[in-house]
Formats: C-alpha cells, sequence, structure tokens
C-alpha cells in the first residue's frame, strides 16, 4: 500500500507542477500540444511496444476488448436519455461527454507506474475503446443536430485508420500473434524511452488544466460530469462484483471505466460548434476525479 501511495503521489505532484508553472507564466496553454505530441509519437510508442513483448493472448485479454466497446455503448446511451431533454446542440454535447475514455494519455501512466504488468488489458480495453471513440460516438451525436447524418461504416473506418495509436496496437497486436519479436536493443530503447512517458503526460494534464464555469451554462456542466461519475460508479462496481476475471484483473477493469473524458470529446464538440466553455470545463473537471478513484483502487 505504500508503494502505491508514493506512486500516486508522484503522479499528483506531476500534474499539480504543470499547472503551477503554467501559473506562473513558464508555460502556456498552447504548449500542451507540444507534449501531447511527444507523447504520442515517442513515448506512448515505447509503452506499447514494451508492452507486446511478452504478449500472450488468451479469453481474459480479448474480453477486454469487449468490455471497451459496451461501456461505450452504455455511456453514449446514458448521455442520449438524459440529454433528450435539452436543446439538440447540448443533447449533441451530452452524448460526446459522456462516452469515450482517455486511455492513452490518463489511463496508460497510472497503469504503467502501479501495475505495469496489467498493461495488455489496458491496451486491449483501448481497441473497443477507439473504435467508439474515432467516430461512432460522433455520428450518433451529429445526427441529433443534423438530422441527414448517417452512420458509415467508410467514414469510420477512415478515422481509426487515421489514428495513428490505433495502427499501431493493431500492427504490434498481429506481430504479436505470429511471435515476432524486435531486437534485444529495441526494446532496451523502449524501456529507457517508456520511462518518460509518466512524466511527460502528467506535466501535460497539468499544464491543460482550466476551469471556467460559465453561469449559464453550469447546469450543463453539473448534468455532464454528475451523470458521467454516476454512471461509471455503477459500471466500476459491476466490473469487481461481476466479471468472471481474477481480482486485479477485475480492479483493472474498474479502473479504467473511470477514467476521464476523451480527448478527442474536445475536437468532436468542436466540430459540432458545441459551446466551448461548457466541454472543456467538464473534461477538465473529470480528471482530479478519476485521480482520486484510480488512487482508492490502487490502495485495494
Amino acid at each position: 500500500m505504500g508503494a502505491a501511495l508514493i506512486k500516486s503521489a508522484i503522479l499528483i505532484f506531476l500534474i499539480a507542477l504543470g499547472y503551477v508553472l503554467k501559473r506562473v507564466g513558464l508555460f502556456r496553454q498552447e504548449d500542451s500540444k507540444v507534449l501531447s505530441n511527444i507523447m504520442l509519437y515517442v513515448t506512448l510508442p515505447a509503452v506499447l511496444v514494451n508492452a507486446f513483448r511478452d504478449f500472450t493472448m488468451d479469453l481474459h485479454l480479448a474480453s477486454f476488448i469487449l468490455i471497451g466497446l459496451g461501456v461505450n455503448i452504455i455511456l453514449l446511451a446514458v448521455g442520449w436519455k438524459v440529454g433528450a431533454r435539452e436543446q439538440p446542440l447540448v443533447h449533441a454535447m451530452y452524448m460526446i461527454c459522456m462516452a469515450g475514455f482517455n486511455i492513452g494519455s490518463f489511463a496508460i501512466p497510472f497503469v504503467q507506474n502501479l501495475f505495469p504488468e496489467r498493461m495488455m488489458e489496458v491496451i486491449m480495453f483501448d481497441v473497443g475503446n477507439s473504435v467508439m471513440n474515432c467516430g461512432v460516438i460522433y455520428s450518433f451525436a451529429a445526427m441529433q443536430v443534423k438530422k441527414e447524418e448517417r452512420f458509415r461504416i467508410k467514414a469510420l473506418a477512415k478515422t481509426l485508420l487515421s489514428s495513428f495509436p490505433f495502427d499501431l496496437d493493431i500492427g504490434l497486436f498481429v506481430l504479436a500473434l505470429f511471435q515476432f519479436r524486435f531486437p534485444d536493443p529495441i526494446y532496451q530503447l523502449a524501456d529507457t524511452v517508456a520511462g518518460a512517458n509518466a512524466v511527460v503526460v502528467m506535466l501535460m494534464l497539468g499544464i491543460m488544466f482550466e476551469v471556467r464555469l460559465d453561469p449559464a451554462a453550469r447546469h450543463q456542466v453539473v448534468g455532464i460530469v454528475t451523470t458521467r461519475v454516476l454512471t461509471e460508479a455503477v459500471l466500476a462496481l459491476a466490473m469487481v462484483a461481476f466479471l468472471p476475471f481474477p481480482l486485479e484483473q477485475r480492479l483493472i477493469a474498474a479502473l479504467l471505466v473511470c477514467a476521464p473524458i476523451s480527448g478527442m470529446a474536445t475536437v468532436f464538440c468542436g466540430k459540432l460548434e458545441c459551446n466551448p466553455g461548457v466541454y472543456g470545463t467538464a473534461t477538465s473537471l473529470t480528471i482530479p476525479i478519476s485521480i482520486a478513484v484510480m488512487i482508492a483502487l490502487s490502495l485495494v
């Protein structure tokens, strides 16, 4: 328990450090994009290469793909139901902000530090999450605003194939199925670079964190965050209680369904011209909530 607390405290400190450095003027909000690119194209690939090093496919891991799909569908349905009383644009925003999980730049660094032997569960979950997060959620949300919009498999496939982390996941997954291994120096390099992933991501989250509560839209922020957190709590309890897996895998599943709102939500909400104060604030508020939940689960 002491080790988990220390590791969690270090991650929280890095987030707080990023936020403080931004407030004193050493970083700007725009600098988070630089760190995001470093994470996306340098440190995260190293983490994935290391995770697939000793990969062996089993039923439990395959189930995490279905879990990633299933919980997204549930949250999307909840967002559709709860937001139905709102205007079409707000209704769409509820759906986008309810579903989708920030796995690559949030859950992975936490699991990497606390449960490195469980990285494959996270990656398999993110495969299912990415399918929903890279097009399905937006397509159904857009239908609430633009009635002529239709779900298109071709558009979804194009979005998925243009997602570098998803392509890398699938590529490494296929290579691992054929028992392909990179030369040892590649894994040594990946191990060194992967060690920087948590630092880069946590600083990035601290720089990105911003809460702007517009009084006129406050009830929308509260509605989105409260509904999402309560639904995630129910899903997490269901994972621990009913999944036919060992306890540690059940806790990992519970941890993943408590991840913050996906970064893709800001892209898709912006595309529909939703209120940036609402979805930006909602996204920021789910970060500290997810940190608290993940620390609690890590102590278990």
